[in-house]
């Protein structure tokens, strides 16, 4: 008699110890290169992020540079605050102040600071004997440039040379940075003849 003897085989599932080691290495491998790029991403987006913001900063000065010039209003012929520039800094009236006088002819001071020690310059503005230093700029090639109404330019205003108005027709600031040049133009918007005052029209001292 034969006995049918019937042998169940239960096979085991699931991953040897060999591959679970496997697995590991190449979770650490992915991790490890994963960590590397999310931090050159955050460097990248650090650098990125205080360009942008040098950027604005730059954007930002340069709109308050055109702002005064564009407000530039002409003196009386023996006022105090007649135009007059170099290629270091200016001075005239605005009525574009940075301050809260906005809208009243305002003196001011736009300068030129140079610090060779630092190999910057520093565009300073001035207000009833407030500074501020409103942008730094590297190197110390930096100048104001003035022109007349024929495009002409000159270092100074008025010109040492030939008739002109108390008012440039445009003033330009040049900043020569192998890295970063930067040529700033603004322009008066209003107008260059000197204001009436009350003896041109009853016929006053002059």
């Amino acid at each position: 008699m034969c006995n049918n003897i019937k042998t169940d085989r239960h096979t085991q599932t699931g991953f040897t110890l060999i591959e679970v080691l496997v697995v590991l290495i190449i979770v650490g491998m992915t991790s490890g290169v994963l960590f590397q790029a999310l931090e050159r991403a955050y460097q990248l987006q650090q650098r990125f992020g205080m360009e942008l913001f040098n950027m604005q900063h730059v954007q930002m000065a340069t709109d308050w540079y055109r702002q005064t010039v564009q407000g530039l209003h002409p003196d009386y012929p023996n006022g105090q605050h007649i135009f007059h520039g170099d290629d270091r800094e200016f001075s005239g009236l605005t009525n574009n102040p940075l301050s809260d006088e906005y809208g009243a002819p305002t003196p001011f001071i736009w300068k030129l600071r140079d610090k060779p020690q630092d190999g910057i310059t520093e565009l300073v503005y001035i207000e009833e004997e407030r500074e501020a230093i409103v942008l730094v700029l590297r190197g110390n090639q930096t100048r104001f440039i003035y022109f007349d109404e024929k495009q002409v330019s000159s270092d100074s205003w008025p010109p040492p040379l030939g008739l002109s108005t108390q008012l440039p027709k445009q003033i330009q600031l040049m900043v020569k940075d192998s890295i970063a040049p930067l040529n700033v133009v603004a322009s008066p918007m209003g107008t260059s003849k000197r204001p009436a005052r009350p003896q041109d029209f009853i016929g006053g001292p002059q």
